[in-house]
């Protein structure tokens, strides 16, 4: 049976994914998804990370840190070096084929997301979109990065993700390195300290090419902790 709806409040990202992994290994169920590949999957598992900037990188993670720094550059980069979408181009260069002048004037949503949070420090209002209907249900690779939503509130920005579907061992830490840096950049334009990053992942999964080392990773941390018992 499906397991739906799961919730980790952790401190660092490290923290976050380590927990993330042994949660849907142990509690996930096994299915074949479109593709006919096996994957562990939990649905709603929503995560919270309290403080994005410290422990960003887990140890075992495979992206070393300029890696990480080149994939949080595209994020925010409206430019596309040739891949069929970014998140970067669709958050900064929001383009929608088929209407006269769009091309001409794409949309800088990061921008508008700055704009309103200096307007008004209660905005419920400053949300990014990557999913373009006309565009996206018309092809197979599609985002998985849905929504990016800030909140300003106590002097501190906050950013909520939706994920339709989320790689937690493949892309977890990647993409909430590249976050913490969108996060970083918005809250420096609106005099802000950045807070937390909290993420909704519709399908949280790990595919079956990286079981072995993930069932290893949690049958470590669980002898790790009986032995400091």
């Amino acid at each position: 049976m499906a397991k739906l709806g799961r919730f980790i409040r952790a401190r660092t990202i490290s923290d976050a994914w380590q927990r993330g992994l042994n949660l849907i290994w142990r509690q996930g169920q096994e299915i074949r998804d479109e593709r006919g590949t096996r994957i562990k999957e939990l649905l709603s598992l929503q995560v919270v990370v309290q403080d994005p900037f410290s422990d960003m990188i887990p140890s075992c993670y495979s992206w070393n840190r300029d890696r990480l720094e080149e994939y949080a550059e595209q994020l925010q980069s409206g430019t596309n070096p040739g891949f069929e979408y970014t998140y970067g181009e669709r958050l900064r260069a929001w383009k929608i084929p088929g209407i006269p002048g769009q091309a001409d004037r794409p949309l800088d949503q990061i921008a508008e997301v700055i704009r309103r949070l200096q307007n008004s420090s209660s905005t419920r209002r400053a949300t990014a979109v990557t999913w373009i209907p006309p565009v996206d249900n018309l092809r197979e690779e599609i985002p998985c990065m849905i929504v990016d939503d800030f909140k300003l509130r106590d002097g501190r920005l906050n950013l909520s993700i939706f994920f339709r579907s989320h790689d937690f061992a493949g892309a977890y830490p990647a993409n909430l390195y590249g976050l913490a840096r969108l996060l970083e950049y918005v809250s420096s334009q609106v005099d802000a300290k950045p807070g937390s990053i909290s993420t909704l992942s519709s399908s949280a999964h790990i595919y079956d090419h990286d079981w072995d080392w993930v069932e290893e990773m949690v049958q470590g941390a669980f002898r790790a902790e009986m032995s400091g018992l």
